[in-house]
């Protein structure tokens, strides 16, 4: 059996910056235990694309409004260093108790 594949909200307040640098931070963290497809996009849309199914959880660097009923990792420190290994070590947890529950 293959690995199972996760996809991942990459969020930012512009969509496209932030989300990119995290993205593949998130492949590398996920790599040897999931395929792993990332989605970068602008915080205000998330909750329409965690409403439309099919997520995993998210990762943001900016806040995100609305109730969101999967996973919300604050990835801040992805981007800073200031804490990182403490949101790796959040985002692989979370990914191996998903996994686990596929």
């Amino acid at each position: 059996m293959g690995k199972v594949t996760l996809t991942v909200l990459a969020v930012c307040g512009s969509g496209v910056v932030s989300s990119s640098m995290i993205e593949q931070k998130i492949t590398d963290i996920l790599e040897p235990i999931a395929n792993v497809k990332v989605v970068c996009l602008v915080s205000t849309s998330v909750k329409s694309y965690v409403d439309r199914g099919g997520y995993d959880f998210v990762v943001t660097t900016s806040p995100i409004p609305g109730d969101i009923n999967i996973p919300v990792i604050k990835g801040v420190a992805l981007l800073t260093g200031f804490g990182e290994d403490a949101v790796r070590e959040e985002i692989f947890k979370i990914a191996e108790e998903i996994i686990a529950n596929k």
